[in-house]
């Protein structure tokens, strides 16, 4: 009777290998996260070190915030130019400074954001009952997921775009990592998204009620 081996482990990601070149990995994970998440998540590590993945991480996100910044610079630079009466020099010096802040300070916010990010996602895993690994396979997880804020180099559309690709990388990429089911992933994301969107509607609505009685009074 022949032996029956089990079949080899997947590679590595590009971005954990040290073979690769460091902007071949980048590019090479960050299209796998895009394209295949669920290829991609297989192949993530467990266990080496959580650096690499907040690095990824870190870099696609600057990518996203001086994108971002950039259009918004141009979009005021336009306008003052064709309203010049509705921007003081003032006010486009100071725009400049904080372009600049933002770009500077951008791996701070990126940080705080995952770290934010990882914590209610796990919460939420772990009431679903969806987190057979740790904070640690979490933080991974989106760590990587931050492949989607390459569609932000896209104007207009690239924010909605990239936010509902990575509602759908983050949900793939959690069920693998996790050895769970995609309906508790999707629960653990998209719970917290509704919640907070139900936050901002009744702020709005609270708001237009005041303004409203505010009207009425006048």
């Amino acid at each position: 009777m022949a032996d029956v081996f089990p079949p080899p482990p997947p590679p590595p990601l590009p971005w954990e290998d040290p073979s690769y070149p460091r902007l071949e990995a980048l590019y090479e994970t960050t299209k796998l996260f895009l394209l295949r998440p669920r290829e991609a998540a297989s192949r993530m590590s467990q266990t080496g070190p959580l650096s690499k993945p907040i690095l990824f991480a870190v870099l696609l996100g600057w990518v996203a915030i001086i994108a971002t910044q950039v259009y918004q610079w141009a979009f005021r630079e336009t306008l003052a130019s064709l309203l010049p009466a509705l921007y003081h020099r003032q006010e486009l010096a100071f725009s400049k400074l904080a372009t600049v802040a933002t770009v500077v300070f951008a791996p701070v916010w990126i940080l705080v954001g995952l770290a934010l990010v990882t914590l209610v996602v796990h919460l939420f895993l772990l009431l679903f009952g969806g987190a057979s690994g740790g904070v640690e396979t979490t933080l991974r997880t989106l760590a990587y997921t931050h492949a989607t804020n390459v569609f932000q180099v896209i104007p207009l559309l690239g924010g909605l775009v990239g936010l509902v690709w990575w509602l759908v990388v983050s949900i793939v990429a959690l069920a693998v990592a996790h050895r769970t089911s995609v309906g508790k992933a999707a629960a653990a994301v998209l719970t917290p998204v509704g919640l907070c969107c139900l936050c901002v509607l009744a702020v709005a609505l609270f708001m237009g009620a005041a303004l409203l009685a505010a009207l009425r009074g006048m």
